[in-house]
């Protein structure tokens, strides 16, 4: 396994926001981490780029616990909200993550061309549509020296086009050979690039397994079932 989660609680003062959370993600792998509002994701996730210090258990890459690196850590992160310099534009902020991460091979101009931000490189970030927030956000996390790419809530406010391009540049991370983890609600978006899925509730997994895996496990018609039919059956069987 190149990232496990092992036993993994978090608390929040008395509130348990994560419970003995365990699962696993392999090289070259898209995994959906699912879950509603409140379910855990955010938590998880924070403790994977080590924002949160774990109350117990441990978070591995690679083998080796998170907190152990010292630098070189192989994690890139797209956080829900992004999170720009001010006075920088768009090209000055993908020319300054370059000057920091000069190994990744990944060029600013392929970039920019990828998710059609040439039009706006010389734009600082107030001047820029949601969706082209997301997308300047999404590209100065591929700038980092990764192997494993998270994404929190990557879909939000990108239009239906904008949602293609996103889904191309997870499975081409795949293709890479990189690990992708990819936090949702929108099971019908993510459905069709995640080789395997976790399913969270009130921090903890309630399944875990492929598309149809769960669709088997949950009983559920392998031809017309969906994610979302599993995720509420599980739901409210967990209730």
């Amino acid at each position: 396994m190149y990232v496990e989660l092992q036993n993994v609680s978090y608390f929040y003062g008395d509130l348990c926001a994560i419970d003995d959370l365990s699962f696993y993600c392999r090289k070259g792998e898209v995994v959906g981490l699912i879950g509603s509002n409140g379910a855990g994701k955010s938590t998880t996730i924070k403790t994977f780029v080590r924002y949160l210090r774990p109350s117990s258990g441990h978070v591995l890459i690679d083998g080796k616990d998170a907190f152990s690196y010292d630098q070189n850590y192989p994690v890139s992160y797209i956080p829900d909200t992004p999170v720009f310099f001010d006075e920088l534009s768009v090209l000055e902020h993908l020319q300054f993550m370059k000057a920091v991460y000069p190994k990744n091979t990944v060029s600013v101009e392929t970039l920019l061309a990828h998710l059609e931000l040439g039009t706006h490189q010389n734009k600082i970030p107030f001047a820029l549509s949601k969706g082209s927030k997301q997308k300047l956000m999404i590209a100065i996390s591929l700038l980092k020296d990764y192997e494993l790419l998270i994404a929190d809530e990557p879909f939000t406010g990108l239009d239906p086009t904008q949602i293609v391009q996103l889904k191309r540049v997870f499975l081409q991370q795949k293709e890479d050979g990189k690990t992708v983890i990819l936090s949702s609600h929108l099971l019908d978006v993510v459905e069709n690039i995640c080789d395997r899925f976790v399913m969270i509730q009130r921090g903890k997994v309630i399944a875990s397994g492929t598309r149809s895996e769960l669709l088997q496990d949950a009983g559920l018609d392998m031809a017309q079932g969906s994610l979302e039919d599993v995720y509420l059956k599980l739901k409210n069987d967990n209730e």
